[in-house]
């Protein structure tokens, strides 16, 4: 059975080297890399997302309040996130380790929850509703 994994993208905050407009070319050529790889080599990518910087969150912290950007000083942040599909974990972190080398980035994988085909946000609202 094939497992989920969020592949997390933690990013300098100061944008170096990751968002450097001089190394736009060169970074989008290593995820376009990437995709063909994880595809070319059994997995699937599910989704995914770039996400702005820290700065522009909003945090919610039910019962406290909401504030605005990293509630906490950042070296680095997440700056993107891609689902992948894989039964071999090992192979998908080999791709990881020879497309994205040099990057400045460090990239965490993590199984995602499977709520036995239940969507996260019914299964979210329903554990709420438990409490």
């Amino acid at each position: 059975m094939s497992t989920e994994y969020a592949v997390l993208i933690h990013a300098p905050e100061d944008g170096t080297p990751a968002m450097r407009p001089d190394l736009a070319e060169e970074i989008m050529a290593q995820h376009e890399e990437f995709s063909r790889r994880v595809e070319a080599e059994g997995h699937r990518i599910s989704g995914g997302v770039e996400l702005e910087a820290a700065g522009t969150a909003t945090l919610v912290r039910p019962g406290v309040g909401t504030t605005e950007g990293p509630f906490t000083e950042l070296a680095e942040q997440i700056g993107g996130i891609y689902l992948v599909v894989s039964d071999d974990l090992p192979g998908l972190v080999t791709i990881i380790d020879e497309v994205f080398a040099g990057d400045g980035c460090t990239y965490e994988i993590r199984p995602t929850v499977d709520h036995g085909g239940v969507d996260d946000a019914a299964a979210t609202a329903g554990a709420r509703a438990e409490a």
